[in-house]
């Protein structure tokens, strides 16, 4: 499942890479849940054409990845920006110019990346 997950992820943030045709495949296996018998038959190519699709696509979407690094670039915004959730959130107990400090830096680093 992890691989599924990490897949759909992958295709979120590359899938307009790639070709129309393996876009369509590629979400009809991710997001209709198709099988491959299914894929085939709407694309009219065979079954083994099919399965041989998504795993180009697979491993187009991790070169993308390799080389672009959006997912770990995603994650690692996600995580300031709840830390700086967590800082505001401190702030409401009391006025403390630190934590305020670190709240601009915190956006400043985000901005520059």
């Amino acid at each position: 499942m992890d691989n599924f997950l990490r897949l759909s992820a992958l295709f979120d943030c590359y899938g307009s890479l790639l070709t129309g045709k393996q876009q369509k495949c590629l979400k009809m296996h991710l997001y209709q849940d198709w099988s491959l018998s299914e894929i085939a038959a709407c694309l009219h190519i065979s079954r083994q054409a099919a399965y041989d699709m998504l795993h180009r696509c697979e491993i187009t979407l991790e070169k993308y990845d390799a080389n672009l690094n959006l997912l770990q670039k995603d994650k690692t915004r996600q995580k300031a920006l709840l830390d700086i959730a967590a800082d505001i959130n401190s702030l409401r107990n009391g006025f403390q110019v630190n934590r305020l400090n670190s709240i601009e830096n915190k956006i400043k680093a985000l901005l520059n990346t």
